[in-house]
């Protein structure tokens, strides 16, 4: 099923390329950010306190970069149905730019804020995501990461 969806998927068409991008990060949550959840909900509890930032990380990521690609999705649809010749003429700013961006963007504010932001880090394995990253607790980061993100 996922060689069929991606080699028979026409890449070639502007429009269905979003699409394209959004079945291989929804790919990535169901292939990396699954396991973790799966195994926290059959046991309970996440085995090594190591693990949590990994996971807090990859279901951050993948979960609000989906958020973001399905709201770029929305907005693009309607440039391409109202506004076909203007996004033809601007293809890479309107259509490869935003995607790369976001694609880039993403995993960056998330490693800067769950990995390198100077806070004390108290998983609780017996929570969901280990109970969350620290930078919630602190209101400014937190305002930030709803804001821009959310």
């Amino acid at each position: 099923l996922i060689y069929y969806s991606l080699y028979h998927f026409k890449w070639n068409q502007i429009v269905n390329q979003i699409f394209g991008v959004l079945l291989i990060v929804n790919g990535l949550i169901i292939l990396v950010e699954l396991p973790f959840t799966l195994q926290y909900l059959y046991h309970g509890q996440l085995y090594n306190e190591r693990l949590c930032p990994a996971w807090i990380l990859v279901n951050y990521t993948l979960f609000i970069l989906s958020i973001i690609l399905t709201a770029w999705t929305s907005i693009e649809r309607y440039l391409f149905i109202y506004h076909d010749l203007f996004i033809t003429r601007q293809r890479v700013l309107l259509h490869y730019i935003p995607i790369i961006l976001f694609c880039i963007y993403t995993p960056s504010f998330y490693v800067g804020l769950v990995i390198f932001y100077p806070c004390e880090q108290a998983y609780n394995l017996y929570g969901y995501i280990c109970s969350g990253p620290c930078y919630l607790f602190e209101s400014v980061p937190c305002l930030i990461d709803w804001c821009t993100n959310v």
